[in-house]
């Protein structure tokens, strides 16, 4: 089996956890593209690699994200799910105060620049992946943006913001990516 195929196979088995656990496998009801998207960011999760220093921080896997994100919901769902090294994930609304004690930030509209412009702030490697929806393509510091085309999401990666907080993104996982720089 291709590693492509296997990874998809991944996406969807992580879709499946998802509407599992939200109430959503109703057969006759789409899924959402929050629920997608949320899908999505938990099996990116598992397809990067985290600095070391990531084993300091307490016994969860922080998801931060901002209070004002569509994705809020869906992601919520995740709340207790094993990210990675069994790790239970923790959705946390962002705050610029504990920025550094998150390992993924989700982010939207205008939250965007003010927590890019602190986590330039922080030390390099830090060890913290952003995402956030195809209004934040422009940045440079966004290293991963997700978007709809054509009735299906798709991301892309900029590997240049990964290798600076100090990720590394699997080969598997970008040759998924709709773009990857």
């Amino acid at each position: 089996m291709s590693h492509a195929l296997r990874l998809r196979n991944l996406l969807w088995a992580g879709l499946c956890v998802l509407c599992w656990a939200g109430g959503l496998a109703h057969a006759t009801n789409p899924v959402e593209e929050p629920d997608l998207k949320a899908a999505y960011i938990f099996n990116f999760i598992q397809f990067i690699e985290w600095p070391d220093s990531d084993l300091a921080t307490d016994g969860d896997w922080p998801l931060c994200i901002s209070p004002f994100s569509p994705l809020k919901r869906a992601l919520t769902a995740l709340e207790g799910k094993p990210a990675r090294k069994g790790r239970p994930i923790r959705v946390r609304l962002l705050e610029l105060a504990e920025l550094r004690h998150c390992r993924v930030l989700i982010l939207h509209g205008s939250d965007i620049e003010p927590v890019l412009r602190a986590l330039r702030a922080l030390p390099p490697a830090h060890g913290i992946l952003t995402v956030a929806d195809e209004d934040a393509a422009g940045s440079p510091d966004i290293m991963i943006t997700l978007s709809q085309q054509k009735n299906r999401i798709v991301f892309a990666i900029n590997t240049d913001a990964t290798a600076r907080a100090g990720l590394s993104v699997s080969s598997r996982l970008l040759r998924l990516a709709r773009a990857a720089r």
